[in-house]
């Protein structure tokens, strides 16, 4: 009795320690109200990232932006091409994108689906997002990537926002993990301004989406 004891003490300590250790987020950056985490990931070599901010604004502002797949290459980070490939319903998108890479590497690509969910009750929109295994758009002057990650919107006030980036990449290729690394904190700070401009603007004013219950 005393061993099974023992054994269920030193199982729970070694669990809250991975558990620990799979959410210890570095704070990296903050600037301009954006806050940048990074942690290390036991799937990927690659770096993960989380980025946050405080928005004036609404959740419809935020999905009307996202909507505009065209537009994520005005204010998405290193986006050179964007466009919409289905949106079967109101709460699934799947487009292409373009990633510049830096020289001497070829550009990077993907495939992305977006899953929309609305939490009546929290007041929270989360939006996944999974980069697909799909042969659509192959290009030998591209690198396919991979990776998975989210969006959460969750509302403060009347017009006010609080907005989390999440994502894990693999650039794919040859590129190296430490390199990639090296860079990391660029993508999410200045993805959440460009994010953040992009919903002043007046095309993104004044819409409503069923899905939200509004």
């Amino acid at each position: 009795m005393i061993n099974l004891h023992k054994y269920c003490i030193c199982f729970f300590l070694l669990f809250l320690s991975q558990l620990r250790g799979q959410e210890q987020w570095d704070l990296v950056k903050e600037d301009e109200g954006i806050k940048v985490f990074t942690r290390t990931n036991e799937v990927m070599s690659f770096k993960e990232f989380r980025a946050s901010v405080i928005v004036k604004g609404e959740v419809n502002q935020f999905v009307s932006v996202l909507y505009d797949v065209k537009g994520l290459a005005t204010w998405g980070h290193n986006i050179t091409e964007a466009r919409l490939l289905e949106r079967p319903s109101d709460t699934i998108q799947i487009y292409y994108a373009v990633a510049k890479a830096p020289w001497p590497y070829k550009n990077r690509d993907g495939i992305y689906k977006n899953n929309f969910s609305w939490d009546a009750v929290h007041r929270t929109l989360t939006v996944e997002i999974s980069l697909l295994e799909d042969s659509r758009e192959l290009s030998d002057k591209f690198v396919r990537m991979d990776g998975y990650g989210y969006w959460k919107v969750k509302e403060i006030s009347a017009n006010e926002i609080q907005i989390d980036f999440q994502m894990q990449i693999d650039p794919g290729g040859s590129i190296k993990a430490w390199m990639a690394n090296m860079f990391v904190t660029d993508s999410p700070f200045y993805t959440m301004k460009g994010i953040r401009d992009a919903m002043r603007l007046k095309q993104y004013q004044g819409k409503s989406y069923q899905f939200l219950g509004k």
